[in-house]
């Protein structure tokens, strides 16, 4: 036997697939190598390693396969709680069996790797290395045999949960009052936790290093007991479920269905979290069957959808004064923004075409109106978004203290025009429809009056925009403040040597016979005609004549009219009209002026 182990170690020196025959060797094998490996009086590091590295290689190849994992069959409330711990436990295991075989497959890739590397440069730790390997090689197979078994047992329970809840009862309101009991046990234990958290950071800057070590050991054993207490929750969560699908309860199955993933991903990995989820949906098409499964589920993963988005919408952006502001906050504030202009616009429209319809309401109060009823709206559409954003209204002092640095640094004309704008309509000095004079170039009507400026319209039909302080602080001139009659004045002279009495009996006959509706008269306005002046050429009158209507506001299409009929009057009676006439005076001059005159008018002087 001594002189097989021997060929055993040569052949495992100098072959090169030697690690192969170690990895598949029984424990015989392994207790031959260690007992030459002991006999050896070398001491050092390596021979240390080996034999540790052949102990373990004794034991595991001798260990007995691991015992099938046999779920069983819940005959009542307490054994089909009992078959959800397990499966909660084994679920458990069965994800850190994958982690640590992953674990293991990267050593054994890194082991082979090196073992490659140190066979090509003939180093002395091969040996070493090769039962490492072989270590690795045979923990892997092992725990393959445990991973197969507990999935096996899993893939087999959720069969269980449905045969069960088939024929045991579940009482759904003990499992609720245990749920809340195990919820406030949570809340204090969250509590505990944050309390020696806050206890161990002030403790590591005083450097207490071994108290800071006692609170770690405490923290720790409440955070296992949290673990423990969210299994429970988890187990009464399962219950209520099962009670909902005895029932048919489609709609609360896929809620509680939802809960029970959201508490597991709070103590377990991913890799849990979708075993669970599977073994449910497995359930539920079992007993509500695959369509109403489908169904709820997609409704389900909207909810869950929606309530994502709503969280995320009011999550806070920024804050303004110590008060969160979210996205779902800003979209009502703008959504209330736009409804108040909105509503204000369609209001303004609404009582300017009353007033255009209306005998009793004018332009100018249906204007007044409009504009006043529409910034009341935009004022109260503020005041509810500053509500919808949470601002306290007393902060508004800020603004306006805000606003008054602003107004001291450049915004005292948009103010004034504002005030201005407010006293303009109250006061009703100038009013919509009013015909104005603001100076010699600018006349027109009076189209609208907003908070910051005035639009007049001229005859030209051009809007000039005029700031509204300019109509409080300068000369305005207004033509139909009270009514819309007027007096013109249109200057004509005839003649010298023309009778002025009947020039002016001429004239007044030609106006009242002209027919003209607008022509007014009363009283204390009446039509009359003036010598006003005896000129170089001509001996100049004034008709003074009163126009009531709207040709008062065409003052010169008014004054060409009856220019027009002064002239055919005068025209008609045989009364010139002069033109200017200037007498030349030449002085006395040294030389002799020549005089030329054409044969044509010589003969007519002949």
């Amino acid at each position: 036997m001594r002189i097989v182990v021997l060929l055993f170690i040569a052949l495992f020196l100098y072959a090169a697939d030697i690690n192969t025959t170690i990895i598949n060797g029984d424990a015989k094998i392994y207790e031959s190598i260690l007992a030459d490996i002991k006999k050896s009086k070398s001491l050092s590091d390596e021979k240390t390693l080996q034999e540790t590295l052949l102990y373990k290689l004794i034991n595991i190849t001798k260990a007995p396969n691991p015992k099938p994992l046999i779920p069983k069959q819940p005959k009542n409330e307490q054994e089909y709680r009992q078959l959800l711990a397990q499966f909660l436990d084994w679920i458990e295991k069965k994800a850190n069996f994958n982690q640590n075989l992953q674990s293991l497959q990267d050593k054994i890739e890194a082991m082979q790797e090196q073992i490659q590397d140190i066979q090509e440069n003939n180093d002395t730790t091969l040996f070493t290395l090769q039962l490492q390997d072989a270590f690795y090689t045979k923990a892997k197979i092992l725990l393959q045999k445990k991973l197969f078994l507990y999935d096996d047992a899993i893939k087999k329970t959720p069969s269980l949960f449905v045969e069960a809840l088939q024929r045991i009862d579940l009482d759904s309101n003990k499992s609720r009052i245990a749920t809340n009991r195990l919820q406030k046990a949570l809340q204090n234990n969250q509590k505990e936790i944050q309390k020696l958290e806050v206890e161990k950071e002030r403790l590591q800057l005083l450097g207490r290093n071994d108290r800071v070590q006692r609170l770690q050991r405490s923290i720790k054993r409440l955070q296992q007991k949290r673990k423990d207490l969210i299994k429970q929750k988890l187990i009464e969560l399962f219950i209520q479920l099962s009670t909902a699908l005895q029932s048919k309860r489609s709609k609360e199955v896929f809620s509680i269905h939802h809960t029970i993933i959201d508490t597991a991903r709070t103590i377990y990995p991913q890799e849990v979290v979708d075993t669970i989820s599977k073994v449910l949906s497995s359930i539920e098409k079992s007993l509500l069957g695959r369509a109403a499964v489908i169904k709820g589920a997609t409704i389900e993963q909207i909810k869950i959808t929606l309530q994502k988005v709503w969280q995320e919408a009011n999550t806070p952006l920024f804050t303004i004064n110590k008060t969160p502001i979210s996205a779902f906050k800003l979209f009502i504030a703008l959504l209330v923004l736009f409804m108040g202009f909105l509503i204000g616009v369609l209001y303004k429209k609404g009582i300017k075409s009353l007033a255009e319809h209306s005998r009793t309401i004018t332009p100018s109060t249906g204007t007044l109106l409009a504009n006043l009823g529409y910034y009341f709206i935009v004022v109260i559409a503020f005041f509810i978004i500053l509500k919808v954003l949470g601002i306290d209204l007393s902060s508004i002092a800020l603004i306006a203290g805000a606003l008054s640095v602003g107004i001291g640094f450049g915004l005292q004309n948009m103010v004034s025009n504002f005030v201005s704008g407010l006293i303009l309509m109250f006061e009703r000095s100038v009013k919509i429809g009013d015909y104005v004079e603001i100076d010699d170039n600018l006349t027109g009507r009076i189209s609208d009056i907003r908070m910051r400026s005035t639009t007049i319209t001229t005859n030209d039909n051009i809007d000039v925009i005029v700031p509204n302080q300019d109509l409080i602080q300068n000369r305005v001139v207004n033509w139909t403040m009270n009514d819309k009659i007027r007096r013109f004045r249109i200057p004509f002279g005839v003649a010298y040597g023309t009778d002025a009495k009947k020039v002016i009996e001429i004239v007044k006959e030609a106006v009242a016979k002209s027919g003209y509706g607008d022509i007014y008269q009363d009283a204390r306005r009446k039509t009359r005609v003036i010598m006003t002046d005896m000129g170089d050429s001509s001996v100049n009158f004034e008709l003074f004549v009163w126009i009531r209507g709207n040709e008062i506001l065409y003052p010169k299409r008014t004054i060409s009219r009856f220019l027009i009929l002064i002239y055919e009057a005068l025209n008609k009676n045989g009364i010139e009209i002069p033109f200017p006439q200037r007498d030349l005076h030449i002085r006395s001059i040294d030389t002799p002026i020549p005089i030329t005159i054409k044969k044509e008018e010589q003969c007519n002087n002949s």
